[in-house]
C-alpha cells in the first residue's frame, strides 16, 4: 500500500519540504567546508622575506629552508637560488650572505653573497674568505631556524 503514495504527499506544496532543507544545509556545508580550506592553506605559507625580492622557505619537514627570488624560476638550480639549502643566514637591506649546503655534490658547499639591489651572487666563499669581504662585515649571522623567527 505504502507504494500506491504519490511522494508529493511527503513533502509540502508550498518549496519547505526536504529539497529545501538539503539545499540549505549544503550551501552551509559548503561554505565551512571553503573556509575551512582557506584557513588550512593560508596557513600553508611558510615563506618569509628577508630583503628586497629574497625570501626565506621553510619546507614541510619543518628544518630545511630554501632562498628564493621573486620572479626567478630556480628549479634549475635546485629550487633554491643558492643552489643548495641554507644552513645559517644573514641579511641587511642591501646584501644577504647565506651558507649553503650544496644541492649538487660536485658542488662546493660554503658562504654566498647576494647583492640584493643589483641581484649579484657571488661564492661559495670559506668562512675565511668571507670574513675578508668588508661589505658584509657588520651582519649578524644567524643559524637559519632562528633567522626564520626574526623574519
Amino acid at each position: 500500500m505504502a507504494l500506491a503514495v504519490p511522494l508529493s504527499r511527503f513533502t509540502s506544496s508550498v518549496g519547505g519540504g526536504s529539497a529545501f532543507y538539503v539545499r540549505l544545509h549544503m550551501r552551509l556545508l559548503t561554505s565551512i567546508l571553503m573556509l575551512s580550506l582557506f584557513v588550512v592553506v593560508s596557513g600553508c605559507e611558510q615563506q618569509h622575506t628577508i630583503a628586497g625580492d629574497y625570501r626565506l622557505e621553510q619546507f614541510e619537514d619543518g628544518q630545511t629552508y630554501y632562498l628564493h627570488k621573486r620572479g626567478h624560476d630556480d628549479s634549475a638550480d635546485g629550487g633554491s637560488i643558492i643552489g643548495g639549502i641554507v644552513l645559517r643566514l644573514g641579511w641587511s637591506s642591501r646584501y644577504i650572505v647565506a651558507e649553503r649546503h650544496s644541492i649538487y655534490r660536485g658542488d662546493p658547499d660554503g658562504w654566498m653573497i647576494i647583492d640584493v639591489q643589483t641581484g649579484a651572487m657571488t661564492g661559495p666563499f670559506t668562512e675565511t674568505d668571507l670574513r675578508k669581504h668588508s661589505e658584509v662585515s657588520g651582519i649578524q649571522i644567524y643559524e637559519v631556524s632562528e633567522s626564520w623567527k626574526r623574519l
